[in-house]
């Protein structure tokens, strides 16, 4: 901080609104009326507290802010940029962009389809691509950057593009999480998982659509949500905190939800220990998506309260973008692995053992690999093939078999045969 003369002060002060400068000019320390003043001085608190009061009262926001900054510039006081967030947003948006790519690309390898959990996990990757970019443009506009240093112009361009990219964002994690759902729904084809995973999918779109509409139409009308700053708008919004609260919690519901939803099933599954640890890191993935979005609630209500609120909700997006890219890469994790696994084995880098073992079902009226049909549908029974090679994945499609017909006989437990069905789709 500099320090200015009388002539250098009463020139800032002929810079500033009327009301500023009648508030500083009356302060105590300084005597009413008095010139001889310097204002990047140290100040009592008394003074500082008398001269705040002061243009709350008499200045409207535009006034005040435009008199911080001339100040604050005037004593040396260059504005704080908070840019932390820009290499994380960036960085987690490639590596989910390429996980998607991977997952597509298994699945186009091994089944040449693309299902609707692809399609929905695809529009939430451009969901993603739309949140960064809208925060990418706000960066020449001054995002990031202290509440004070802002014109007018660039706080209603910030605050419109926060609204724009809170609603990419929820419009994203719901589609995240309706991918997630159907994918349960692929791979859990028999059993009673299947009404359960159909009234998750039904309360995802229709409490997601709720609290959608409650944040697009949380101020009335929807302009005020970037006009009402100023004090000079008129119009009506819901609590701040309230909405936040409200949001906040049930997104966090659906969220865990959705994460245990399958846990049930997958803890049954008779699998190696290599597979059981695959399956620990997509759940412990999986959580973090719900750390993240804690922290981004309780960095969205420090921001709610925060008087330098353009600064602190960079912080808000950080945590933002992570729960997003985390949460697409979670949902890839599967297909990722079975991609590699089926490149390894048939390149020959990776060797499960000298002796490959495989278990599969055989269906009446299907050929299995070795092209001889199965036994008829009543004797329907589980065989075990040796190899002398490294042993073929199973395709996507080989996992999730639709066996809603299938009788087992009595040496098959009902809950083993929809458990394995899905074992190599968890794998």
């Amino acid at each position: 901080m500099v320090s200015l003369t009388t002539e250098q002060s009463l020139a800032v002060l002929a810079t500033l609104p009327k009301c500023a400068m009648d508030c500083m000019m009356g302060a105590p320390s300084t005597g009413q009326g008095s010139t001889d003043v310097d204002l990047c001085a140290p100040q009592p608190l008394e003074t500082t507290n008398w001269v705040t009061g002061c243009m709350k009262s008499n200045c409207s926001t535009p006034e005040a802010l435009f008199t911080q900054n001339a100040t604050l510039r005037a004593c040396g006081i260059e504005p704080r940029m908070e840019r932390q967030w820009l290499p994380v947003m960036t960085t987690f948006m490639i590596l989910a962009f390429i996980s998607v790519v991977l997952r597509v690309a298994n699945r186009l390898y091994t089944t040449k389809t693309y299902w609707w959990d692809d399609i929905f996990l695809s529009l939430s990757m451009a969901g993603s691509f739309a949140y960064a970019s809208i925060h990418y443009e706000a960066i020449g506009h001054g995002f990031g950057r202290e509440f004070w240093s802002l014109s007018p112009e660039e706080i209603n361009y910030i605050i419109a593009g926060v609204y724009a990219s809170m609603l990419v964002f929820h419009a994203a994690r719901m589609l995240l999480r309706h991918s997630q759902i159907l994918f349960f729904l692929r791979i859990f084809v028999v059993g009673n998982s299947r009404p359960m995973i159909k009234g998750t999918m039904i309360a995802n779109a229709v409490i997601s659509t709720a609290i959608g509409l409650i944040m697009a139409l949380q101020c009335m009308p929807v302009g005020f949500f970037w006009m009402r700053w100023d004090s000079t708008q008129e119009g009506k919004c819901l609590n701040n905190l309230q909405t936040l609260w409200i949001t906040s919690v049930f997104t966090m519901l659906l969220d865990a939800w959705t994460l245990i939803l399958p846990l049930p099933y997958v803890a049954k599954l008779q699998l190696s220990v290599r597979k059981r640890i695959g399956i620990s890191v997509m759940l412990a993935t999986g959580l973090s998506i719900l750390i993240f979005s804690i922290l981004k609630f309780w960095s969205g209500a420090i921001t709610v309260e925060e008087p330098n609120p353009m600064y602190t909700f960079a912080q808000v997006s950080m945590w933002a973008s992570l729960e997003i890219n985390v949460g697409i890469i979670c949902a890839c994790l599967p297909g990722i692995r079975l991609l590699f696994s089926n490149l390894f084995r048939q390149t020959g880098w990776f060797m499960t053992s000298s002796i490959g073992r495989t278990e599969h079902i055989s269906l009446s009226g299907s050929p299995d690999r070795s092209g001889k049909k199965s036994c008829p549908e009543s004797q329907i029974r589980i065989t075990t093939t040796i190899q002398t090679k490294a042993t073929h994945a199973l395709t996507d499609s080989e996992s999730h078999l639709p066996l809603h017909a299938a009788s087992l006989g009595a040496a098959i437990h009902p809950a083993r045969q929809e458990l394995g069905v899905v074992a190599n789709a968890w794998a």
